[in-house]
């Protein structure tokens, strides 16, 4: 082609058509850029066509590790849930609406338990790492941000609870109420531990427990800190379900 082209350009040389030499050089130069620019749209096509492939197996990754969040953030609200009656009920001997029983024992034990969601952000991370973010809709885009942003504030939360628990509540209980780590305790855990314990049990005096105010103070942040993060955790499987819903659309 290059051969063809050239020897047209030799024969207006020889023939003394310069005019029409110089215009055809000129179609010539024109034909190559245009050639050139069409070369660089499809590769640019191409590359863009690689992004957004790239991209959407990122969202297919993100989409997996929300489904993990959504399965924790559930079993975490059951477990929480489970803190706020045992608290409620507690509250209750407090108050004396209900009369005192032995499973204050097991509450006392039980809110002592801290939270954590462990969050996978591999599919994010190698979103945001390979620039892909721009190849995907701004709506998503927003949301996906959006999520990993209330992430953070989910995770804040519960980090001020469960400083709570160490600082403040979990001290507490462990100097004033040492003796509820017995065989008499109804925690599963404790009862299967001490069950063939021979010591005489220390005198449980449950009075004690529900006549202590600073103690009632303790199990009401326990209960107003586990009700914040039973939301928080709602809130976050809620945000989750609609990036997958934008993502199988």
């Amino acid at each position: 082609m290059i051969k063809f082209f050239r020897k047209i350009r030799q024969n207006l040389l020889s023939d003394g058509k310069t005019g029409k030499y110089f215009k055809y050089a000129i179609g010539e130069i024109v034909l190559v850029v245009i050639g050139i620019l069409i070369a660089l749209q499809i590769n640019n096509w191409n590359e863009r066509k690689s992004n957004i492939l790239q991209a959407s197996k990122h969202l297919e990754t993100i989409k997996l590790n929300l489904l993990d969040d959504i399965q924790q953030a559930e079993k975490l609200i059951s477990e929480t849930q489970t803190t706020i009656d045992y608290a409620n009920d507690f509250l209750d001997q407090f108050k004396t609406l209900k009369p005192v029983d032995n499973n204050v024992q097991m509450y006392l034990i039980y809110l002592m338990f801290e939270r954590n969601i462990e969050i996978n952000e591999s599919g994010m991370n190698a979103l945001v790492n390979s620039n892909g973010m721009s190849f995907i809709d701004e709506e998503l885009q927003a949301k996906i941000l959006n999520y990993y942003r209330y992430i953070e504030q989910l995770k804040s939360r519960e980090l001020n609870a469960n400083t709570e628990i160490k600082t403040m509540y979990e001290p507490y209980v462990k100097e004033n109420f040492y003796w509820i780590w017995n065989k008499t305790n109804p925690w599963p855990r404790q009862s299967e531990f001490y069950k063939d314990d021979p010591r005489t049990s220390e005198n449980v005096d449950l009075k004690s427990v529900i006549s202590d105010k600073r103690l009632e103070i303790n199990v009401m942040n326990r209960r107003y800190q586990s009700t914040l993060i039973v939301d928080f955790y709602a809130n976050a499987i809620k945000l989750a379900k609609e990036i997958i819903f934008e993502i199988e659309r």
